[in-house]
């Protein structure tokens, strides 16, 4: 009789501990999905930092020559356009409208939307070093006799700074391109719906920033999905998160010198008109933003 009693109480006992440790097992996976869950919304959100300097750039630079803008301020017609009033980047993107802005990929409006797929890289190009002191002063304490060294070569900054990532100029330039590996890679999609209105697709999964099936095998990336329940299956895994936003280039006053710089010259807010000022080389010359929205409900068109 005890020892049945003894085997009961024992059974129990195991019972007791098998639930407890599938509960905490149970516990453990939540969290862990939790966390990825998390961790993409993280690298979504980086995407977005990343599209709305890409439309920024896109204002004035990519496409051959300088640019004056997705809209552009000298005669209102839709960017990019050269000096000239030309169209640049026609040999990377087609022809598009003169007139219009359409054609059949970015930047045309409502063109096939960009699509960037964010692969990190070993040392990008032009890269600077996190060296907070790359001249540090040369005093160890109160008796180091370099305490009566003249300021030049206390303060002589030998060093570069900011310091560059790179053995020389050209590794700097050059960088190391090599592709590193990342559990959940990230991208970002940039559809122009408007003349200076864009929506931006920012995502991170294993989709490489395709809209769908078809988009992915019209590119050659068929196999790397296998088929479409694939990708499907995939896309059921990302975080995707859609913002619309509005290009402008009302930084401050916008002049174009003919005579002096032949460009298109912003200048930056709050600033006196002194003699420094007046460079083409003055902060904010890819434009600002009229707003950016999240949106709430997948657009028609991204």
């Amino acid at each position: 009789m005890r020892r049945g009693s003894v085997l009961i109480v024992v059974s129990g006992l195991a019972a007791l501990l098998a639930t407890l440790a599938l509960g905490f097992l149970v516990r453990m996976r939540s969290d862990a999905e939790e966390t990825r869950a998390m961790t993409r919304g993280f690298q979504a959100r980086v995407m977005l930092a990343a599209a709305l300097h890409y439309v920024q750039e896109g204002a004035r630079l990519g496409w051959g020559g300088e640019t004056f803008g997705w809209r552009d301020v000298r005669d209102g017609l839709p960017g990019p356009r050269g000096f000239a009033g030309d169209q640049q980047g026609t040999t990377l993107i087609g022809a598009l409208d003169p007139i219009t802005g359409l054609g059949a990929r970015y930047p045309a409006i409502r063109g096939l939307a960009a699509r960037c797929a964010m692969q990190p890289m070993r040392r990008p190009p032009f890269a600077i070093l996190p060296r907070l002191t790359p001249n540090p002063i040369p005093i160890d304490g109160p008796g180091d006799p370099d305490l009566s060294a003249p300021w030049a070569q206390l303060i002589g900054y030998q060093a570069p700074n900011p310091f560059p990532a790179g053995v020389n100029g050209a590794d700097f330039r050059a960088g190391d391109r090599t592709p590193v590996a990342v559990a959940v890679p990230a991208w970002f999609r940039c559809y122009r719906s408007k003349v200076q209105t864009f929506v931006v697709t920012c995502g991170a999964g294993m989709s490489l920033g395709f809209r769908d099936w078809q988009e992915a095998d019209a590119a050659g990336y068929g196999a790397t999905f296998g088929d479409e329940a694939g990708f499907d299956r995939v896309r059921a895994d990302e975080t995707i998160l859609w913002y619309e936003c509005e290009w402008t280039d009302a930084v401050t006053g916008n002049n174009l010198y003919n005579t002096q710089y032949a460009r298109y010259h912003p200048r930056p807010f709050g600033n006196p008109e002194v003699a420094g000022e007046e460079t083409p080389n003055s902060r904010q010359q890819g434009g600002t933003f009229s707003y950016i929205q999240r949106l709430v409900d997948t657009p028609d068109e991204w």
